[in-house]
């Protein structure tokens, strides 16, 4: 497909409402490029799509997509910082602070008083193996994707949507947010990527083991990434204490088993 003449919801044979919040909707009035994009109900009937169609869509390829389900696809990473991006041959490679990690292993710290603990970055590095096509976009006046080459180092990611899946191909438009970018009414970024396959080195979850893996909260990490999965969290303070809480209720209920 030819990005460079296409409109952003013109490259998915579906919408997630993820994305359609970010770029559409929810998000729109604090938008720094609202003024680029403005979708009518003839073109929201046609390319919007229920939730939960969309996530049955990735349920259903769930064994194509394995581990990175866990973190794309249903808004997981959102506001993680890109801390690093690589592409070497065919193989393109995200390095990912994941900030809802540490929100949540700061409010573990704190809610017990866990004085002693020090934190590390939480690092998830997302592999997108045999890439076909990788490409950096922004939005013009008439909606049109325009290749950039700016690098996305540091930018926040926003959303993803996860646009197509074949035997042999994955397509996935990830939304960033430039902080600084050469026009300051435009810092939202499209990354387009088509790949054969998604892989996932976890570090972040080494490094909580290490942290907390001599405490009862050693399982929270797994119960925090089932939890973002089916659900849209906000990881405010008093969020993660709420998340610890019934995490711990968790616990009580299984050991009555």
């Amino acid at each position: 497909m030819d990005y460079k003449i296409k409109k952003l919801y013109e490259i998915a044979p579906m919408l997630s409402p993820s994305i359609y919040e970010t770029i559409f909707y929810n998000q729109y009035q604090g938008r720094a490029d609202k003024e680029s994009l403005i979708l009518d109900n003839e073109v929201f009937e046609k390319y919007y799509i229920d939730e939960s169609i969309y996530r049955n869509f990735l349920f259903a390829n769930s064994t194509r997509l394995g581990k990175a389900l866990n973190y794309l696809g249903l808004n997981q990473m959102h506001n993680a910082i890109i801390k690093n991006i690589e592409l070497k041959e065919n193989k393109l490679q995200i390095k990912l602070f994941d900030v809802g990690i540490n929100s949540l292993a700061n409010a573990l710290i704190e809610l017990k008083s866990l004085k002693d603990i020090k934190i590390e970055p939480f690092y998830i590095d997302i592999l997108f193996d045999n890439i076909d096509y990788c490409s950096n976009h922004y939005l013009d006046k008439d909606e049109i994707l325009v290749p950039t080459k700016e690098d996305i180092k540091e930018s926040v990611y926003i959303q993803d949507q996860i646009t197509y899946i074949g035997k042999d191909e994955i397509e996935i438009v990830i939304s960033l947010e430039k902080e600084k970018s050469q026009n300051e009414n435009n810092k939202l970024r499209y990354y387009m990527l088509k790949c054969n396959c998604i892989n996932i080195i976890d570090e972040a979850k080494e490094i909580w083991t290490k942290i907390f893996g001599g405490t009862n909260f050693n399982m929270l990490y797994d119960y925090y990434i089932n939890l973002r999965k089916s659900s849209k969290i906000i990881l405010e303070k008093n969020v993660c204490f709420g998340i610890i809480q019934k995490y711990e209720q968790f616990i009580l209920d299984l050991d009555f088993l």
